[in-house]
């Protein structure tokens, strides 16, 4: 490292390399978690490093676009996860958009991911009915709710 604190341009490299590699894993069919683990964490420290170099907005994009394709790979694991330890694990690596919205906990978010949804504008592109019909325990239903509900006044 260097003494400014940003990766110099090998380290970069070989982050931006490791990424490649896990997303050519997860390309090629291998429905793994370890790849996708390896993709993410490689995916943020290129993202912060280059935030930190004053990045420009297509690239932003493009890191933006990734981590979702990341997720949304998580989410189809989670579906299929063998245990319930492995989806809390999935919760907790990937789920970090829904858990950064106030009113939505580890259990929430382990119930949205249950339902599909991985991504808060996920959520609040729902219909109210569709809200509705999420299965979710009443506490939840209702924190979700409200958050749709707080979210469509808001725009």
């Amino acid at each position: 490292m260097n003494g400014d604190n940003t990766l110099g341009s090998e380290e970069l490299l070989k982050h931006l390399s490791s990424l490649t590699q896990s997303l050519e894993t997860v390309l090629s069919g291998n429905a793994a978690l370890e790849p996708l683990e390896c993709a993410l964490s490689s995916h943020d420290v290129l993202t912060e490093e280059l935030a930190s170099l004053g990045m420009s907005s297509a690239v932003a994009e493009v890191l933006e676009r990734i981590e979702r394709f990341i997720i949304e790979q998580a989410l189809a694991l989670y579906e299929i996860a063998q245990s319930t330890q492995q989806q809390s694990h999935i919760v907790d690596c990937f789920a970090r958009h829904l858990l950064a919205v106030e009113g939505i906990g580890p259990a929430t978010a382990k119930q949205l991911f249950e339902a599909n949804i991985a991504f808060p504008e996920q959520l609040f592109e729902l219909s109210p009915k569709e809200i509705a019909d999420l299965p979710l325990p009443p506490a939840s239903h209702a924190r979700v709710t409200a958050l749709y509900e707080e979210h469509a006044a808001n725009q």
